[in-house]
C-alpha cells in the first residue's frame, strides 16, 4: 500500500469543515472515469477532502490527483490475485476515515466498495456507472459477473447510482438496476483547458510529420473491443481506396497504440494502411491531441457518455461518431452521426466531414459544450449529492438534490403508475404525470420494456421495466409478473399506484394488497376482448375475470374509475366493486390547443378511422363498407390509420393490410401520431369498435370539430351526443356504417353543425384541465402527504 500524504485527517470531520469524500476505483490508468475523477477532484479541491483508493495501482492519473490535492492510496491488487487482501485493507481504511460520502467508480469499485462500506457500517455511498451496458459479450467474464453482480446488490448497497449518460440510465435499469436510484449526471470539462491550441498543433503535427495540407483523422481510444478501431480503419481504407490521390492520414492515441499492438500491427498491415496510421500510444495533454486533428472520429459500439466527443468539440474539432451511448445528444447538429458496426456509414461522414466546410459546425459544437457540460455544473451536482449523503436525506431528497431541483418541505407523495405499454402511456396518461410532478410528487411508472422508455424518462418519472406481455397464454409468464409486482411494491413503497389497463388492474391490485400498499387507483378503460364476444365462446374466461376482479379491487382505501356506465353496472352486479369506490371520468381527456376546430377541407368527402387495426375495432366492418361504397359509385375517400397490434388475439395481420392495400377501397396509411393534422384533413371520423370504455379517438374527433359514425355498443355512445354530435350503427354492419357515413357525406349542413355540437362537448366533458383536477382529488383522497425524515 502507498504512503499516505502528510497531515490526513483521519477520524471525525475535516479541520477545515471540508466535505470528506472517499472515491473508490479499480485502477488509475487511462479511461475515460479517470480523466473524469481527476477533473471532478480539481474542481471541487477548495470545498472537499478528497481520497482516492485504487484498487490496484496509481497508474497515470496517480501523481495528477496528488498534485489536485487528493490523497491517493493504492492497494496493489492485480489481475493475478491480491484482491482478498485488497477488500480487508480497504475496509480498514474505511474505518478509520468515516467519510461524509464514498463515491464509487465502475462496477468493480461499486461492488466491492460497497461491501466493503456496509461491512464497516457506512450507509454513505453513491455508485458511478460509466459504462452503456450493451455489448458486454466482448468484455471479460470478470466483468459481466461483476456487472450482473451489481444489478443483484444495487438494491441495498448504493444509496444513490449515477450514470454518465442518460443511455446508460435506461440500460442499467432494463438490466435490473433498482430504477428510482439512478440518476444521470453528465460529464463535465474544464473549459479553460480544453479549448483550441494553436501551438500544440503545430506541434504534434511537426512530431508527427504530417504537413499542413494534410487532412488529419484521430481517434483518442484505448486498445479494446468495445471502441471497434476494425470499424475505424476499414472505414478508413475505404476513404483511402475512393480517394487514393487525396491527402489523408489517421493517428490514433491511447494505451497500446504502439508497433508492440501485433494485432492492431496484423490489421494495419491487412488493410494496407501501414505507412498512413501514425501509433502515437498514450497521452496526457488531449487538448493538444484534439487541436492537431482536423476530425475526430468515434468508431465503438458501446458507450456510455463519450468523453472524447466533448473534449473534441470544446476544442473545435469535428466530430464524427457513431451512434451510442449520448454521442447523438452530445454531436447535435455539431458534427455527424452514423450507425456503428457500419463503416460504409463511417466513411461516408469521414468524407463529409473532410469536403465540407466545418467552420460553422465546429463553432457551434463549442458553444454546445460551453453551455451543457462545463465542468463547475457537474462538480455542483457531485457535491450536491454528497451533502446529501452527508445529511442523511431520504431517497426522494437525495435525488432532487442529485438532479439540482429544491428538498421539498413536506415528503413527496410517491404516486406509481402501472400501464402495460410506455407508448400507450405517453399517449394517454403523460399529462396527469407531469401534473402530478408540477404538484409536488415523485412519479415513478412500470411498464414491460419499450422503444419510448427514453421518452418517458425525458419527463423526469422514475422507470421500472416489468416482465409482462400483452397475451395472457403461459401461467408462469403471468405468475411472474405478479411476484415481480409484489417485489415492486415492496422495494418502493409507493404511497398510491394507479393502475391502468387490464392486466396492471388485475395482477397490480392483487399484488398491492399483498404488500400494504396505502392507495389503489384503478382505471377501467373497457373490459377487453373478453367481454365483446358470445358469452357461450368466452363465458369461463370471464368467470375467471370477473373474480380477478373480486380480488384485485377489493383494497380497503381505493377508488375506481369508469369511462361508462356499462362497465360500471357490469362489475357492480358481479360484486367486483363497491359503490363507494365508484368513480365517473368520461376519458383520459383531450388538450383543446393541440386539436383545434378547423374549417372542413374543400371535397372530396374523406372518412377516417385511426385505431389499432383489431377485429375487435371494428376494421373489417370500415373495410367492407368502404368497398360497398366504391362498388356503389361513391365518392367519399376512406382512409384508414393505424397497424397491426400482434400482442393481441384479435389484431389483424400484415397479410391482410397488404391485400386492403392493394384492393384500393381503404387508403392504408400506417401508424399516424399527427392527429390532430389527420383529422382536419377529413369530414367524417369513424369508428365501428364492439366494445371501448372511451374511446380517445372519438374524443379527438369531437375537439377537432368533425362529425362522428360510430357503433351503438358500451363506451362509443358514451363519447358522443346520438343525433347531435354524431350517429350511432349497429355493430357488425358493414352496410349500416356506409349508409350513415354516405348520408353525412351528402350532408354539409347536417355535418357541420355535428362538427360545432362536438366542439362544444369536448369543451364542456373532455378538457384535459378537468380530467387533470379529477384526478389529482381522487389521489389527495386516497394518499395524504408526509413530512420529509432522514434515512434511517
Amino acid at each position: 500500500m502507498s504512503e499516505r500524504s502528510e497531515g490526513a485527517t483521519v477520524h471525525g470531520a475535516a479541520a477545515d469543515g471540508k466535505l470528506r469524500v472517499t472515491h473508490i476505483i479499480g485502477g488509475l490508468g487511462q479511461g475515460g472515469a479517470e480523466a473524469v475523477l481527476l477533473r471532478l477532484v480539481a474542481a471541487s479541491a477548495s470545498r472537499c477532502q478528497h481520497t482516492v483508493i485504487s484498487l490496484s495501482d496509481e497508474g497515470v492519473y496517480g501523481a495528477p490527483l496528488r498534485e489536485a490535492g487528493a490523497e491517493v492510496i493504492a492497494l496493489g491488487a492485480s489481475r493475478g490475485g491480491g484482491m482478498w487482501r485488497a477488500f480487508r485493507q480497504l475496509r480498514q481504511l474505511l474505518r478509520n476515515l468515516r467519510p461524509d460520502a464514498v463515491q464509487t467508480w465502475m462496477y468493480h469499485g461499486n461492488v466491492i466498495g460497497g461491501l466493503a462500506a456496509r461491512s464497516v457500517g457506512l450507509n454513505n455511498v453513491a455508485w458511478g456507472i460509466r459504462n452503456a451496458g450493451v455489448s458486454l459479450e466482448k468484455s471479460s467474464r470478470l466483468a459481466r459477473l461483476t456487472f450482473r453482480l451489481g444489478a443483484w446488490c444495487s438494491g441495498w448497497l448504493p444509496r444513490l447510482i449515477v450514470c454518465c449518460a442518460q443511455d446508460a440510465r435506461v440500460r442499467h435499469e432494463q438490466a435490473g438496476y433498482v430504477a428510482e436510484k439512478l440518476v444521470t449526471v453528465p460529464n463535465g470539462y474544464d473549459l479553460a483547458r480544453f479549448t483550441r491550441d494553436p501551438a500544440g498543433r503545430e506541434r504534434l503535427r511537426r512530431e508527427w510529420k504530417v504537413d499542413a495540407d494534410t487532412w488529419l483523422f484521430g481517434c483518442v481510444a484505448r486498445w479494446d473491443p468495445l471502441k471497434d478501431h476494425t470499424n475505424l480503419l476499414e472505414a478508413f481504407a475505404r476513404l483511402r481506396r475512393d480517394h487514393p490521390e487525396a491527402p489523408l492520414r489517421c493517428v490514433l492515441v491511447g494505451r497500446d497504440m504502439d508497433a508492440a499492438n501485433t494485432a492492431l500491427a496484423s490489421l494495419l498491415q491487412r488493410l494496407q494502411l501501414t505507412d498512413s496510421v501514425i501509433l502515437a500510444g498514450p497521452s496526457q495533454d488531449i487538448p493538444a491531441v484534439m487541436s492537431a486533428l482536423d476530425t475526430h472520429v468515434l468508431s465503438s459500439l458501446a458507450e456510455g457518455f463519450p468523453n472524447v466527443v466533448a473534449e473534441a468539440m470544446a476544442c473545435g474539432t469535428l466530430v464524427v461518431a457513431t451512434d451510442v451511448g449520448d454521442a447523438a445528444d452530445i454531436v447535435g447538429d455539431a458534427g455527424w452521426i452514423v450507425p456503428a458496426r457500419d463503416a460504409d456509414a463511417l466513411a461516408q461522414g469521414m468524407a463529409q466531414a473532410w469536403q465540407t466546410d466545418g467552420e460553422g459546425r465546429a463553432e457551434r459544437g463549442r458553444a454546445s459544450v460551453t453551455a451543457r457540460f462545463g465542468l463547475e455544473r457537474m462538480a455542483q451536482r457531485y457535491e450536491a449529492i454528497w451533502e446529501g449523503l452527508r445529511a442523511r436525506l431520504g431517497l426522494s431528497a437525495l435525488r432532487c438534490q442529485a438532479l439540482g431541483q429544491p428538498v421539498p418541505a413536506r415528503r413527496p407523495r410517491r404516486l406509481m403508475y402501472v400501464v402495460n405499454n410506455p407508448a400507450f402511456f405517453l399517449s394517454h396518461r403523460l399529462p396527469l404525470a407531469q401534473a402530478a410532478l408540477a404538484n409536488g410528487d415523485e412519479v415513478h411508472l412500470a411498464t414491460m420494456p419499450g422503444t419510448s422508455v427514453s421518452e418517458v424518462l425525458s419527463h423526469g418519472l422514475v422507470h421500472h421495466s416489468l416482465p409482462m406481455t400483452r397475451s395472457g397464454g403461459n401461467p408462469l409468464q403471468e405468475l411472474r409478473t405478479l411476484w415481480s409486482l409484489w417485489r415492486l411494491f415492496l422495494r418502493v413503497r409507493p404511497d398510491v399506484v394507479h393502475l391502468v389497463t387490464i392486466k396492471p388492474v388485475l395482477y397490480g391490485g392483487i399484488a398491492a394488497r399483498f404488500a400494504g400498499v396505502p392507495g389503489v387507483v384503478a382505471a377501467i378503460s373497457g373490459l377487453g376482448f373478453l367481454f365483446t364476444g358470445q358469452a357461450s365462446q368466452r363465458s369461463w374466461m370471464r368467470r375467471v375475470a370477473l373474480q380477478l376482479y373480486r380480488w384485485a379491487l377489493g383494497h380497503r382505501n381505493s377508488r375506481v374509475i369508469f369511462q361508462n356506465e356499462e362497465d360500471r353496472d357490469a362489475l357492480l352486479r358481479a360484486g367486483a366493486v363497491r359503490p363507494e369506490q365508484v368513480v365517473m371520468i368520461r376519458g383520459s381527456g383531450v388538450d383543446l390547443d393541440r386539436y383545434p376546430a378547423l374549417p372542413e377541407p374543400p371535397a372530396p368527402v374523406r372518412v377516417v378511422m385511426a385505431a389499432r387495426l383489431l377485429r375487435d375495432k371494428g376494421v373489417e366492418e370500415y373495410v367492407a363498407a368502404a368497398r360497398q361504397s366504391k362498388a356503389a359509385g361513391g365518392t367519399v375517400q376512406w382512409l384508414l390509420a393505424g397497424q397491426p397490434d400482434p400482442g393481441n388475439p384479435a389484431s389483424a395481420t400484415e397479410t391482410d393490410v397488404a391485400a386492403w392495400r392493394a384492393e384500393g377501397a381503404v387508403e392504408v396509411l400506417g401508424e399516424r401520431h399527427d392527429i390532430a393534422a389527420l383529422y382536419a384533413s377529413a369530414h367524417i371520423v369513424a369508428l365501428p369498435s364492439y366494445r371501448e370504455g372511451l374511446p380517445k379517438s372519438l374524443v379527438e374527433a369531437a375537439a377537432c370539430g368533425r362529425a362522428v359514425v360510430t357503433t351503438d355498443v358500451a363506451g362509443c355512445r358514451d363519447a358522443i351526443t346520438p343525433g347531435v354530435t354524431g350517429v350511432l350503427v349497429p355493430v357488425r354492419d358493414a352496410g349500416a356504417l356506409m349508409q350513415a357515413v354516405q348520408a353525412l357525406a351528402a350532408d354539409d349542413a347536417r355535418r357541420q353543425e355535428m362538427g360545432r355540437q362536438g366542439r362544444l362537448l369536448a369543451q364542456a366533458e373532455f378538457d384535459i384541465r378537468k380530467v387533470i383536477q379529477a384526478h389529482l382529488a381522487i389521489y389527495d383522497a386516497v394518499s395524504p402527504r408526509r413530512l420529509v425524515t432522514p434515512a434511517a
